[in-house]
């Protein structure tokens, strides 16, 4: 399909007479949980609309990993599509869905004019219209915030104005900061045609709940007659990295009790200080990982000691649930692999360094302390728990009457349309 010209929602209806109903999920930066939001209205859609009757499209993508095709070629996909299509089992093509991809390398391949912004956003179009055309309702999600995509001339507002879409902004739980981020991405929105349709606040902190969705709820509509949709409350557990999460951020493997691959812990300690300069390194501590050079076996009996104990005591209905990340230049002893898989404590192996030294150990825990868990499709437990919170919190009733856009809405923006 060959397009010129803005507003697609309006050819589509104009032209084609096919009512078009989307939404576009975005959100004000970096972490803000948009893809754990995009998973839970997704899932809370489909209740509402039905199965196979709810479209998901990632327009522009970032982390990818490679598709191969039924016509054998591969197409980069985004991460997170990957993520939604196996959740639920969808079946639309992958080019639909995730349609354009900024590998490294890619922004500077537009600049130098060997890609062009405006081919991209012919493949938007067409798998938008792909998917609109088929679906009752098609969720969209951004990538980072609306201003993502600018150096490349393709950016989340441009593409929401483009497909004529209303937008849905995921703000960090909070009141002046969050406001003001808001702000700066609805002034880019408003640029470029597109229109809020509404606000969804998250991790939003427990204690000053009600609080921040009064205060917020009133501004929004004082200024902007605009709704919160949704106000979703911080739950330290699901927001915690799981063991699998640092084995994937650091490329180390399991060597041990990968059954438990994603469990997350409630402290984390790094021990590089000897056993007669602090014996509090040896002590039984519930729910913790352990961080330490893989030449440690004082530290690694100590663990083995301290879980046995456990499991005899309470005839192996109590665990520690503890966790362990080895770095060096070496792996444990097969010795010590072995104990650690009959204990079932889950040990990641990081290789690092020409000998076992310290360094490599700071290089990890500052790794791991940046780190933000991202989704994975094999955790289902946290998957379902997340889903269930969202869906507790957020208006599904207003937003899925998020209303058909078409002809009066590209005539409001003094858009010409053109096949």
């Amino acid at each position: 399909m060959s397009w010129k010209g803005t507003s697609t929602t309006a050819v589509i209806q104009d032209l084609l007479g096919v009512p078009v109903r989307a939404v576009m999920l975005a959100a004000t930066g970096q972490h803000t949980g948009k893809t754990t939001l995009s998973l839970g209205v997704f899932r809370g859609l489909v209740k509402r609309w039905g199965k196979g009757k709810v479209a998901y499209m990632k327009p522009l993508g970032q982390r990818y990993v490679d598709i191969t095709l039924p016509d054998g070629t591969v197409h980069k996909v985004d991460r997170d599509v990957e993520v939604v299509r196996r959740t639920f089992n969808l079946d639309t093509p992958w080019e639909h869905m995730s349609p354009v991809v900024f590998p490294p390398g890619y922004t500077r391949q537009c600049i130098d004019g060997k890609v062009s912004s405006d081919d991209l956003l012919s493949k938007i179009k067409d798998g938008f219209t792909s998917l609109a055309t088929k679906a009752d309702f098609t969720l969209l999600e951004g990538s980072g915030h609306m201003g993502v995509g600018s150096i490349a001339n393709l950016n989340n507002a441009q593409v929401a104005g483009a497909l004529g879409l209303e937008v849905v902004v995921i703000a960090p739980g909070g009141l002046g900061v969050s406001f003001d981020q808001l702000a700066l991405n609805k002034a880019l929105l408003e640029k470029h045609g597109a229109r809020l349709r509404g606000v969804i606040l998250n991790k939003v902190e427990p204690s000053k709940y009600d609080m921040v969705k009064d205060y917020y709820g009133r501004q929004l509509q004082a200024l902007w007659g605009t709704p919160l949709l949704g106000c979703v409350p911080y739950q330290d557990g699901i927001s915690r990295p799981s063991l699998n999460g640092f084995k994937n951020l650091l490329s180390g493997e399991f060597v041990a009790g990968e059954d438990h691959a994603f469990r997350t812990f409630d402290s984390t300690r790094l021990i590089v200080s000897q056993g007669d300069e602090d014996k509090t390194i040896y002590d039984k501590v519930q729910g913790q990982l352990v961080i330490t050079l893989s030449s440690r076996n004082d530290v690694i009996e100590s663990m083995l000691r301290n879980q046995l104990e456990v499991l005899q005591t309470s005839q192996g209905t109590q665990d520690l649930r503890q966790g362990l990340v080895l770095v060096g230049h070496n792996p444990p002893s097969k010795g010590s692999v072995e104990e650690l898989r009959k204990a079932g404590i889950p040990t990641v192996f990081v290789k690092k360094g020409e000998s076992e030294e310290t360094t490599g150990m700071f290089e990890v825990m500052k790794a791991m302390t940046a780190f933000t868990q991202k989704h994975d499709y094999d955790d289902q437990d946290r998957l379902s728990e997340t889903m269930d919170l969202i869906e507790r919190n957020i208006d599904f009733d207003t937003l899925s009457r998020a209303p058909p856009f078409g002809g009066q809405m590209a005539i409001r923006l003094g858009e010409l349309v053109r096949w």
